[in-house]
Order: C-alpha cells, then sequence, then structure tokens
C-alpha cells in the first residue's frame, strides 16, 4: 500500500493497530477503530475519509469496507450524514458485535421459537377465560400452575404434591422469595468461590453476605463445607451443582451425597439452583431428592428453553415453608405474570417444553463440538452446556483480557463478575447461545482464539 496515494495521511493513522490474524479483515477493521476510539486517537465527530479511498488504502474491495463500516453503526461506533460524510460518534458503543457473554440458550435447530409462542399465545387466548388472565391471583400460583410445576420437577424425581410448589416470574424472583423469607438482614450464606452473579447482586441488594466455600474438581468440599458454616455461623447453603455457573462443572452423585449428608449434620437449608439439568440425557440426582427435608429447589425455563418465558418452579420442604415463599413474592413481584405463565404451564402439559428443551440440548451440544475444535487447551469440555471456563493464572488478568476483547468487538465475562471474594481464582466465562448461528459463533472463538495467542498477553508480570 503506498500511504502517499491518499489525501490526508493522518486521517488513517488508526489503521496502525490493524492486526494480523484469521479473523475477516471487515471484522479488524471494526477492531482497529474500536480500538482508536477507546485510545483518543480518534475522537466524537472525527470525520473518517470515504469507503472508496479506504478501501484502496487497504487493497481491499468496497464491500468489505461496506460491510465494516455496517458493522460499526451496528455498534454505533460511527454515524453517517447523507451528504456529509461519515462521523465518530460520542456514545459509548453497543452491544459488542460478537457476543460470548450472554448465557442464555441457543436457538433451538429445527424449531422456530416465534412461531411457536405467537401459535401458543393465540390458542391461550381462545382456550382460557379473560377473567383468569387479566386478574390478580397474588402468592405461589395457581392450583393449575403449581401442578405443571410439579409435573416439570418431576424429571429430577418422584411428582410433588403441588402444596410444596411455588410459581415465580423467574428464577431470581424466587431465589429473593427464599432469601427474604429463610434468612435475616446480615446473615451470611455459604457459596462456591465462584458463583452465579445474580446471587452476588441479590445478596447486595438485601443486605446479606457471601461467604466461599473451597472445593475441587467435583465441586464444593464437604470438610470446607463444615469448617465455614462453624466459622461463619452460617444457616444457609447455595449450590448450583449441575453445569455449575461459571466453571461448568457436574457435581458427581457421589459428591452430592457427601455434601447432603454433611448439610443435615450441620442442620443447613439447602438452595439448589438447578436451570440447566434438563441440558443433560442423564443429570445426576438433585439435592430435593436427595435431602428433601432442607432443600428448597429452583428451576428456570429460561436458561432451557427461552429467556422470553421468565417462569420458574420452586419445590419447598413443606407446605409450611411455601407459605412463607408466598409472602416473600407477595411483597416483591406480587405473582408470575398469567399470559407468560400460562403458556408456559400450557408447554409443559402438552410436552412441547420437553420437546423445544431437548432440542436446544442439541444445539448446545453441537456448539460444544464446535468448541472442541477451535479452542485450546485449557477449556474443559462439558457436554451440553451454555458455556466453558477457561482458568488464567498469572497474566493477564481476566479483568484486562475483557478490556482488549471489548475494543475488537467481543464480549467475555472475566471472573470477577462471579467472584465472592477478590483474588480467589481468575479465569473467563465464555458463553455460547449468544451467537445467532454456529456461523457466528465461529467467527467469534476464532475471534478470542487470536486474542489469546497476542503476543502482549504472555509477557511477565511487571515487578
Amino acid at each position: 500500500m503506498d500511504k502517499g496515494e491518499m489525501n490526508d495521511e493522518s486521517d488513517l493513522d488508526w489503521l496502525s493497530s490493524l492486526e494480523e490474524g484469521p479473523r475477516p479483515i471487515y471484522l479488524r477493521i471494526v477492531g482497529a477503530l474500536a480500538a482508536a476510539r477507546s485510545s483518543g486517537r480518534l475522537q466524537p465527530g472525527d470525520r473518517l475519509p470515504p469507503q472508496r479511498e479506504l478501501a484502496r488504502f487497504l487493497g481491499v474491495d468496497l464491500t468489505t469496507v461496506t460491510r465494516a463500516f455496517t458493522e460499526a453503526r451496528r455498534r454505533n461506533l460511527i454515524d453517517a450524514t447523507a451528504g456529509r460524510g461519515t462521523f465518530v460518534t460520542p456514545g459509548e458503543p453497543e452491544e459488542p458485535i460478537l457476543d460470548l457473554s450472554m448465557n442464555i440458550p441457543p436457538p433451538p435447530f429445527g424449531l422456530s421459537l416465534p412461531a411457536l409462542i405467537r401459535t401458543g399465545i393465540d390458542g391461550l387466548l381462545k382456550r382460557s377465560s379473560a377473567e383468569a388472565l387479566l386478574s390478580y391471583h397474588p402468592g405461589p400460583g395457581s392450583p393449575a400452575e403449581r401442578a405443571a410445576g410439579s409435573s416439570w420437577l418431576a424429571a429430577g424425581g418422584d411428582r410433588l404434591p403441588v402444596e410444596r410448589i411455588a410459581v415465580g416470574s423467574g428464577a431470581q424472583a424466587l431465589l429473593a422469595a427464599v432469601l427474604l423469607s429463610q434468612t435475616r438482614e446480615g446473615d451470611t450464606i455459604l457459596t462456591d468461590v465462584l458463583t452465579y452473579p445474580g446471587l452476588i447482586a441479590l445478596a447486595e441488594a438485601t443486605g446479606r453476605k457471601l461467604a466461599g466455600v473451597g472445593r475441587d474438581d467435583d465441586g464444593m468440599r464437604p470438610d470446607d463445607l463444615e469448617e465455614a458454616t462453624r466459622r461463619h455461623g452460617a444457616r444457609v447453603l447455595y449450590l448450583n451443582p449441575t453445569l455449575h455457573n461459571p466453571t461448568a462443572v457436574t457435581m458427581p452423585e457421589g459428591r452430592r451425597r457427601d455434601l447432603a449428608r454433611m448439610a443435615g449434620k450441620l442442620d443447613l437449608l439447602v438452595v439448589e439452583d438447578d436451570p440447566y439439568s434438563p441440558l443433560l440425557t442423564a443429570p445426576p440426582p438433585a439435592f430435593l431428592s436427595l435431602a428433601p427435608e432442607r432443600t428448597f429447589h429452583v428451576a428456570t425455563l429460561a436458561k432451557c428453553i427461552s429467556p422470553f418465558l421468565r417462569t420458574a418452579f420452586l419445590a419447598a420442604p413443606d407446605a409450611q415453608a411455601v407459605e412463607q415463599i408466598a409472602a416473600a413474592i407477595r411483597g416483591t413481584t406480587m405473582m408470575a405474570p398469567p399470559l407468560m405463565t400460562g403458556l408456559a404451564c400450557e408447554w409443559v402439559r402438552s410436552g412441547l417444553a420437553g420437546e423445544i428443551a431437548a432440542a436446544v440440548r442439541a444445539e448446545a451440544q453441537a456448539r460444544q463440538t464446535i468448541a472442541r475444535k477451535i479452542l485450546p487447551a485449557g477449556f474443559a469440555p462439558a457436554e451440553s452446556s451454555l458455556h466453558l471456563w477457561y482458568p488464567l493464572e498469572g497474566r493477564p488478568r481476566s479483568s484486562e483480557f475483557g478490556d482488549v476483547a471489548r475494543r475488537r468487538g467481543l464480549a467475555i465475562s472475566p471472573a470477577g463478575e462471579f467472584s465472592v471474594a477478590p483474588g480467589v481464582a481468575d479465569g473467563l466465562r465464555v458463553a455460547l447461545g449468544a451467537a445467532s448461528s454456529r456461523e457466528r459463533l465461529e467467527e467469534a472463538l476464532r475471534g478470542l482464539v487470536s486474542i489469546l495467542a497476542g503476543a502482549s498477553w504472555h509477557s511477565p508480570p511487571a515487578v
């Protein structure tokens, strides 16, 4: 390329950060643009050269530059004004082009969820009375909704009486109800040192404390649980034992039984957050079946079917505990939305919910296969998990890695989002479901590999 051919060489200084690597050149152009804006090399209001000039400078065809500008506009990096040109925007970027951070189920291959939703709502409105859908029914849910919840939870054991079931507007609402009804402000809740971010936010919002318990390759260690319980005087244990978020570890049955016995010895209540079991063909027995007398089991449909269904079911040790949960629901979210909950329960009763979950499981398995082919050693495969964990030791820190990835149009989740205490463990969670297609996932993973392979990330820490 002969920069002397350009009208103003300084207009293209930002392209000095154009990286080499396997990513398509249009994405490398967008990455260089994002990095230049982040560093201040490009300022809001700066005008970019015409696309034809840029294509000639780079030695690429015009469609490549046009595609890069289209993606940059999607990310709110640039804006175009007819007759004036293309300018750097003043606002912050929107979500990166390639999202490996949002842990949602992938679109199930061979099924159109929007079409199923439209058909399902239309049928529900025809079959249900307007009074039922337009009225309040606060608390643990209607008898029919609780019966559907019992049926959904039966996959993890025997079907429970509806008196032990509550329905809520998502797992977070039910977890909040458990914490508010079973703990007091200032109480300590035991959990893994890396845990679900929603629990961290919930504890902070309600004035509860979290204490991390040591773990090994099988999950939380019973001996560490005993020591932490006595040290903190805790009464509640939070577990996410199946396809753990963020490490993707599934706790084996033996460890579950050991922890259930230890919880009994210490008289701990167990809060079992179980959004991912439907993604396994043969999940280990739930704590709900191993320690039913002390377990509050929460299962959401959002992670195995679709975030559209903000519907979750809770099984409690007894009817009295459900009444306590119901009071907390009334004081927070009031009730589960009737229309969405009605659709979710109808899908459970008809078997469609199970069919969709099976299709999501198959797509998750296909995406795991893609990840195994592309990612380097260190990303442990996790059957049909929606995410993977990559431990980091030394440099780079995951927070620094996340910043670099974001400037290159890639979103990942660093360990700080999951850490109960700073400095306990470092790593990256890579979510596989948010990419709109397998091709987009491949593109995102290759971008991640490119960043991991960067020489600057292997330098020793400064002394």
